[in-house]
């Protein structure tokens, strides 16, 4: 059984940063567990599937994880919230489910979003708030088993946060059980929260093998996704509230690097139960032909010309 997070009251003239973070502040006051919850039904042992979040993590400090977004999307009177990353000036990556109905396959209306860039708190005077003048879900998601589970946000004017990089296929592929990960996100830090999360958490994990996940994230897709969980403390994991926020690795050089999406976990955000994340590197080449698409300058029509005269029809002279 799946867990989705609303607050019934009426904020699709939600237009001011103050009236935004109040969603935010009410995004928790209801907890309705239902079997129609947007995502997947997936189970390990017998507890129910939980959106990603953090726990067992810490605030992050200011000016870190520069490239993080803080996502409200309003659907009438429901409020639901998502993490994403800036991957373009004018573009957010996040989870697939964070921007369509998982059921129907509509996608949410671009209308409804606020995204938050600039700060770890997103009440911070330094956040700037954008709307969104686009949905765009990754074409390879398959709803009925949430493989592919990505979609980018196209924002009403560009920020300046700076992009997060994605890992490439062969990066991805690279990986190997042990490989150290930190993931982020703002949303509950425990089952039993019921009043929102008002800084980004930051944790650290380690990426499990591909025979580890296969065996105890069922079904687990090794293609197309990564999962996490971090031995021998179990103290960290992912939980609801916080779907599409980024797990980050480092490459020799240094760079940090998007590896994955988070989408879901196990059990009542149990830490000794995986975490998965959908594998950036089964999505980065879809996500560069938009990165490339929104740096092309728009085309203007082309111009039209006034229409030539017609010559005046010779008169004959007369005698």
């Amino acid at each position: 059984m799946r867990f989705a997070i609303t607050c019934h009251i009426s904020m699709r003239t939600v237009t001011s940063k103050a009236k935004l973070l109040l969603a935010a502040a009410v995004l928790l006051c209801t907890t309705a567990v239902a079997p129609t919850a947007l995502g997947r039904s997936r189970a390990v042992g017998t507890g129910p599937l939980a959106r990603a979040s953090i726990i067992g993590g810490a605030s992050a400090p200011d000016g870190s994880f520069p490239s993080l977004a803080y996502v409200v999307d309003v659907q009438g009177s429901n409020v639901y919230q998502c993490t994403g990353t800036v991957v373009a000036p004018s573009l957010i990556l996040t989870a697939g489910h964070c921007a369509e109905n998982m059921r129907s396959g509509v996608v949410n209306l671009a209308s409804g979003y606020r995204v938050v860039t600039g700060a770890v708190d997103p009440r911070s005077s330094a956040a700037t708030v954008s709307t969104v003048l686009g949905v765009i879900v990754y074409p390879g998601l398959a709803r009925r088993v949430d493989d592919g589970d990505a979609a980018l946000l196209v924002l009403s004017n560009p920020v300046v946060a700076p992009p997060l990089t994605l890992a490439t296929r062969s990066f991805a592929r690279r990986l190997r059980g042990g490989s150290p990960a930190t993931m982020a996100g703002w949303g509950i830090t425990s089952f039993e929260q019921r009043l929102p999360t008002e800084r980004l958490q930051q944790a650290s994990t380690a990426v499990q093998g591909r025979r580890w996940c296969q065996a105890n994230a069922r079904p687990f897709y090794p293609g197309s996704e990564i999962c996490t969980i971090s031995p021998p403390s179990y103290a960290t994991g992912a939980c609801a509230g916080d779907s599409g926020g980024p797990l980050l690795a480092q490459r020799p050089t240094g760079q940090q690097v998007e590896i994955g999406i988070a989408v879901h976990v196990y059990g009542r955000c149990s830490t000794r139960r995986p975490s998965v994340y959908v594998s950036t590197g089964a999505i980065s080449s879809w996500v560069d032909t938009w990165i490339a698409a929104y740096k092309l300058p728009p085309v203007s029509p082309p111009k039209v010309l006034p229409p030539v005269p017609s010559p005046p029809t010779p008169v004959p002279l007369s005698h």
